[in-house]
């Protein structure tokens, strides 16, 4: 596939470990929009990288990690979030000197931490975010227009290198994002909220309406389309969520904590009919939904 659209050229050479969902989308992303020369598909299943390449995702491709990486300018680690720190331990004496490195985990601190500590001098990490997805995974689910419109948060720190953030806002820029520059432990506690807990909800909804249905046999039969729009997200990979929620646990479970006492609000006023503060408690719902959906237009 030729690019069809030029905002420049930012990179010479990219490398993309883990090329399925994110990683297929940004290379579809980057080659249509003209903003890398050539890009390099890295992994180790040879008919994966083949379908990335038919598809336009990327230009070529190596089996040879250490390889894969030599000559790039920009590499982008795209593994399930626990497998991010050991694919950089593999790569990291292969690394030219300038080379930017980033990642699409979807938490932050403890990779940044990590990462910062073992990049080779003249080289630079940058942790990164792009929040789009889908429930669907692999290269085949790859969209060009993926990040269009979407967040794509960058951390930086007190060992963030300014030049190569910039050059990152850039690039993420590029790709249709709307870039957001966040302190990694920052990150993290906004998404524990906004993204994993919602996903540990979900689930926790699944468990209590089975263990309902069970008991009275016709939950499932009951349930309508806002039952289908609060419990889409449980269809998310099991072993993705576990890996997110390992790394980021403390912010979890403080949300956990939040949330729990908001619904213990919730259960003192119809434990004691409170009609006033059990209208207040979906009023202020309500007036804060419509606060959000304001802000964000």
């Amino acid at each position: 596939m030729k690019p069809d659209i030029s905002n420049g050229v930012l990179f010479e050479n990219a490398a993309i470990v883990g090329v399925g969902l994110i990683g297929g989308s940004i290379g579809l992303a980057a080659r249509r929009r003209g903003i890398v020369r050539r890009v390099i598909g890295v992994g180790r299943a040879e008919q994966r990288l083949m379908r990335a390449k038919i598809l336009g995702a990327i230009d070529d491709y190596s089996l040879d990690m250490q390889a894969g990486v030599a000559e790039a300018d920009l590499i982008i680690l795209c593994p399930p979030v626990r497998l991010v720190i050991p694919m950089l331990e593999q790569i990291v004496e292969s690394l030219k000197p300038g080379a930017i490195v980033t990642d699409a985990g979807s938490t932050k601190a403890e990779i940044v931490e990590q990462a910062e500590a073992i990049m080779p001098p003249g080289t630079f990490f940058v942790g990164g975010h792009p929040m789009a997805g889908s429930e669907q995974t692999g290269v085949n689910a790859a969209r060009a227009d993926l990040f269009e419109g979407a967040t794509y948060v960058l951390t930086s720190g007190k060992r963030t290198d300014l030049a190569a953030l910039s050059k990152l806002c850039e690039f993420a820029a590029a790709l249709g994002s709307r870039v957001e520059i966040l302190d990694a432990q920052q990150h993290d506690r906004a998404v524990a909220v906004i993204s994993h807990l919602p996903h540990a909800i979900a689930s926790a909804l699944m468990q209590l309406t089975e263990d309902c249905h069970r008991r009275s046999g016709k939950a499932f039969q009951l349930a309508a389309g806002s039952f289908r729009d609060l419990t889409r997200i449980a269809d998310s990979s099991p072993e993705l969520w576990r890996d997110i929620c390992l790394t980021n646990a403390g912010s979890i479970c403080e949300a956990i904590t939040g949330i729990q006492s908001i619904l213990d609000e919730l259960k003192v006023a119809l434990d004691s009919e409170d009609e006033e503060a059990v209208e207040s408690f979906f009023q202020k719902g309500k007036e804060l939904r419509e606060m959000y959906l304001r802000v964000t237009r």
